[in-house]
């Protein structure tokens, strides 16, 4: 298990990617001669950064905040825990990892299917944390049970509760597997490795005053751990950094066709907003 960050400044970290749980490191361009995500949490209503401050957004509804991107040729997160999460240090270091992976390994390491460039704030706004998706991700879990047991991997159940799903809801849940499951695997294998009991614990109680749908991020550790087992860590981190979805990598090693995807494409730069 990698600690691969140091403490910067006050309420700041420095975070290196850690080619053991990512194995395509060197495929991140970075934008300047730091190899390392800049996470800062605000003080005092600023955020202070390495290249000056920036003003930390007023706090909307008890909600926790997540910005990223390119400052100053460094790579930078604005983290705002002030919501409040059950551990204040193991959360802090968790969620820097899974947010560093975003903007380094992913906007700045690896094809991204223009379909999942974006996506519409009102499918956010109907699906985010609803437990439509709980018989898929069950099926997940029936997976990952199965090899553990010594038994094969079989897709059929999981392609059907897929397709169960509403048209926008799989537009949703393709989106959000596509870009959590890999930065997911990445902060539990980092900071967890192999205790995967005390990681869902950690993550099912992470954030004060609900945590409805964590098993969409527990799912994508799950995912990553049949893969590793399937294809070997180096194979299937490949494929995703060359823009496959960890979900379609499943069913393909389980012996069944994903859905067809769009043209990929290299994020070149991200500004911070």
């Amino acid at each position: 298990m990698g600690w691969n960050l140091v403490m910067a400044a006050a309420q700041a970290l420095s975070i290196a990617i850690d080619p053991a749980a990512w194995t395509q490191v060197q495929r991140i361009e970075w934008p300047g001669e730091s190899h390392r995500v800049e996470v800062v949490q605000p003080v005092a209503g600023m955020y202070r950064t390495g290249c000056g401050d920036l003003p930390a957004a007023s706090p909307s509804g008890g909600q926790h905040s997540f910005r990223m991107g390119e400052y100053c040729k460094q790579l930078v997160v604005l983290i705002d825990l002030s919501a409040g999460t059950s551990d204040p240090q193991l959360a802090e270091a968790f969620l820097a990892r899974h947010e560093a992976f975003h903007v380094a390994a992913q906007m700045y390491g690896s094809k991204i299917p223009l379909e999942f460039l974006e996506i519409e704030p009102s499918l956010v706004e109907r699906f985010a944390g609803s437990s439509a998706f709980q018989p898929l991700f069950a099926e997940v879990d029936a997976l990952l049970a199965a090899l553990d047991s010594g038994g094969e991997l079989s897709c059929p159940a999981l392609v059907d509760a897929y397709r169960a799903l509403a048209d926008d809801g799989r537009r949703y849940l393709d989106y959000k597997m596509f870009w959590e499951w890999p930065a997911e695997f990445y902060a539990q294998q980092t900071t967890f490795g192999s205790d995967t009991a005390s990681y869902r614990n950690f993550r099912s109680r992470l954030f004060n005053g609900g945590n409805e749908g964590f098993e969409l991020f527990v799912a994508g550790v799950e995912a990553g751990l049949i893969l590793d087992r399937a294809m070997g860590r180096e194979a299937w981190q490949k494929a995703v950094a060359e823009g496959s979805s960890m979900f379609d990598l499943v069913l393909a090693t389980a012996g069944c066709a994903g859905p067809e995807r769009g043209v990929r494409v290299r994020m070149r730069r991200v500004e911070l907003l």
